[in-house]
């Protein structure tokens, strides 16, 4: 027998233990199981490499790591649910009309994804990155206890230096500074940027760190924290798509322009993403304390009403199989009446949330759907465009934004929406940990439909012109990206 026979064979073992590994392990859907049997037999030693990279589980170590959190941070709600109890004596729910409207899909999202409702929240909207900077920092400026930010990309160029320098300033004057970023997200930062903040008493960590701190080889690097978090003395929040980047801020040529979905909150929703911080916060500092010892005072102050938009706070994560943003964007499609509007960078769903909206469309509900004309990734964007002519034949109306649109959210009937950082991913909705605001409020829903239809109103060529000028070759391209969909 030949050296290569013996190689082959030995990795044909491999990716069969893999499989049985993913079966009865990992317990991965059948989809991902295919899509990596496909990887495996076309390419068997690129293959394995491959998985080891991007298809390894989460780890069961890990895993306990997060749900200890986790339990942590489920007690301390039960603390939150009893502030909000006595902020809501203040309130006349009898005017929130609307939530009867959508008390199954409250329920559902307090039932599965534990998103207690608020009412007394303030919310402002951005779509561009240098209004949502300006006043992030003016709110930095003033902070007085805390800030925590919790974020997917922070880059060492201008306006990462910008936050950097800002925190540090705080920080320097006695102000309590913790930042949380993601290891591959984050992966042009330069470490030594934060050393003056360390040097101040800050503090810096990495969620899912690489392997001695070299960057290329991180076991987990197919499992990113995509949620985007900042909180200010426990009173002023934020969470969107906006990431700590130049080109979120519209710089760059290639992507430009730039439109995004940001949103400033004051109000009892902030005790959710402070919440959110937390567990992450535990995580990373490896914190395996059952308490949440973090509940104090001048973390969770009691908020007076200073709004009047109800809204929840969930999130999900590959510690569990409930996909909750995902299952309730579902929900959401479902009781639509009228219309449904997504807009997303990246449109690559699983079977279930394409059906839900083919269900949609044939109920002569409208649909319509943003994406950038500029892709990042060709490989996703092929994808999405397979996915996207199959819904176009049925009905729905497919926008091209003249330039990157970077926004993330889902509009149902012109009048709720859920915003956050969760695309219509497999990704997402699956490996990712992401975190979104669903928003009961009209007023706020109409500003963003407003964006919505603004940054429709920039193509530079109509949806069927888009799709009829596909070529044939083109076609067959995306119908192969679309077998790696589970996997993007």
């Amino acid at each position: 027998m030949t050296t290569s026979s013996i190689i082959f064979i030995t990795f044909f073992i491999i990716n069969c233990l893999f499989v049985i590994g993913m079966v009865f392990v990992e317990r991965k859907k059948i989809e991902n199981i295919f899509a990596w049997l496909f990887i495996m037999s076309i390419i068997p030693i690129v293959g394995f490499f491959f998985y080891l990279m991007f298809g390894n589980g989460i780890g069961l170590k890990t895993r306990r790591m997060i749900n200890k959190t986790n339990i942590a941070e489920n007690i301390s709600k039960n603390e939150i649910l009893y502030l909000m109890n006595k902020i809501n004596q203040d309130i006349d729910l009898s005017d929130y009309t609307l939530l009867r409207k959508y008390e199954q899909l409250i329920k559902m999202n307090v039932n599965y994804g534990k998103g207690f409702l608020t009412f007394n929240n303030k919310l402002k909207f951005y779509s561009q990155g240098k209004d949502y900077i300006d006043d992030l920092l003016i709110d930095i400026e003033n902070a007085k206890h805390h800030i925590h930010v919790d974020y997917y990309i922070f880059a060492s160029d201008n306006v990462g230096k910008k936050i950097i320098d800002a925190l540090t300033k705080k920080c320097q004057m006695g102000i309590k500074v913790r930042v949380i970023i993601d290891s591959v997200g984050s992966l042009r930062l330069k470490r030594k940027c934060f050393k003056n903040l360390i040097k101040a008493g800050g503090e810096f960590y990495e969620f899912f760190p690489a392997f001695l701190h070299f960057k290329l080889f991180n076991t987990k690097i197919n499992y990113r924290n995509h949620r985007k978090i900042v909180i200010i003395d426990g009173k002023i929040g934020y969470t969107g798509g906006i990431n700590f980047r130049d080109d979120h801020m519209g710089n760059s040529k290639k992507l430009s322009p730039w439109s995004d979905a940001q949103i400033r909150v004051e109000g009892a929703s902030v005790y959710a993403l402070q919440n959110t911080f937390f567990s992450d916060y535990r995580y990373a500092i490896k914190d395996k304390n059952d308490k949440f010892h973090f509940f104090k005072n001048e973390y969770y102050p009691y908020i007076s009403t200073v709004g009047c938009s109800p809204m929840q706070i969930i999130t999900s994560g590959p510690n569990t199989d409930k996909k909750e943003i995902k299952s309730c964007m579902i929900k959401m499609i479902n009781m639509a009446k009228v219309s449904i509007k997504i807009a997303t960078p990246y449109f690559v769903p699983d079977e279930v949330f394409l059906t839900a909206l083919k269900i949609a469309l044939n109920s002569n509900i409208s649909v319509d759907i943003l994406i950038p004309l500029k892709p990042d990734l060709k490989l996703t964007y092929g994808a999405s465009l397979s996915y996207l002519q199959e819904l176009e034949k049925l009905g729905a109306k497919i926008h091209f934004f003249e330039g990157f649109i970077h926004s993330k959210y889902l509009i149902t009937d012109n009048d709720i929406c859920t915003l956050g950082t969760c695309n219509c991913d497999n990704r997402s909705f699956s490996l990712n940990f992401e975190i979104n605001a669903v928003i009961y409020d009209e007023k706020f829903t109409k500003i963003l439909v407003k964006s919505f239809e603004n940054n429709s109103k920039c193509n530079i060529i109509k949806y069927k012109q888009k799709f009829n000028k596909i070529s044939f070759y083109k076609k067959f391209i995306n119908s192969l990206f679309r077998l790696w969909s589970p996997l993007l």
